[in-house]
């Protein structure tokens, strides 16, 4: 019993130190932390939160009792859409400063595919979340949506942030007459790029659907998890 306490504690903590850090890098509009030890717990965040809650939740998320988060039967659907966005993000990580425009609105999508679907899951494991906080060793891969959704807000608003111009453009422009759509997306302003990657992220989960579907998943396998799941907000 002192154990699971000092553990809920420490996390607590922890969780308390990374809003914080999360709230101080927005404010100062800068992605890396002024402080070398706030970087490194963003960084040891990272990890945990994109990589191993995300395995550690699919190995034992049928492991709850009567409550399943995801439909066992559905459930590969909903993995391909997590690692699509966890590998996102960390070219993102790795790219930060490309200029390649077709990379850089790529990445953006699978982004915005991992904030979306790490809203969603929060929204669906809400009512015990809780419970990751009290027991964080049994149980704090409930929290990884909820963390891994303000990483992937954060690294999509700095990738996104950064205004490059485009050199590669300029051939086409004098040569041609034109700028190719790939450099005229990327240059548009962020909420007109918002729209299109939504437009565009709609394609990308079809394509993630029929996907699954060759591995033998219903076609609508991504709602199917939700819904048939027990015990959350989503559930039937």
């Amino acid at each position: 019993m002192e154990l699971f306490i000092v553990t809920a504690i420490a996390y607590v903590i922890y969780a308390l130190y990374f809003l914080v850090t999360y709230i101080i890098t927005l404010a100062h509009r800068e992605e890396r932390c002024r402080n070398s030890f706030s970087e490194r717990i963003m960084v040891f965040s990272e990890i945990v939160y994109t990589i191993v809650g995300p395995i550690v939740g699919f190995a034992r998320f049928d492991d709850y009792g009567s409550s399943i988060p995801f439909e066992k039967q559905y459930v590969l659907s909903i993995i391909i859409l997590v690692i699509v966005s966890s590998t996102s993000y960390w070219i993102a990580r790795c790219t930060s400063r490309s200029e390649n425009p077709v990379l850089r609105i790529i990445v953006s999508i699978g982004l915005l595919q991992g904030i979306v679907l790490c809203l969603v899951s929060t929204i669906h494991f809400i009512s015990i979340i809780p419970l990751g906080l009290v027991f964080p060793i049994m149980g704090f891969e409930l929290l990884s949506p909820f963390f891994a959704l303000l990483l992937l807000s954060r690294k999509f608003y700095f990738y996104n942030k950064l205004q490059i111009k485009f050199e590669d453009a300029l051939p086409y422009k004098s040569e041609f007459g034109f700028v190719p759509l790939m450099f005229k997306i990327y240059s548009a302003p962020f909420f007109y790029r918002i729209l299109i990657y939504c437009g565009l992220l709609i394609l990308v989960i079809a394509a993630q659907a029929f996907i699954a579907y060759g591995f033998g998943q219903d076609i609508d396998a991504i709602i199917k998890a939700f819904r048939h799941s027990r015990g959350f907000i989503f559930s039937m």
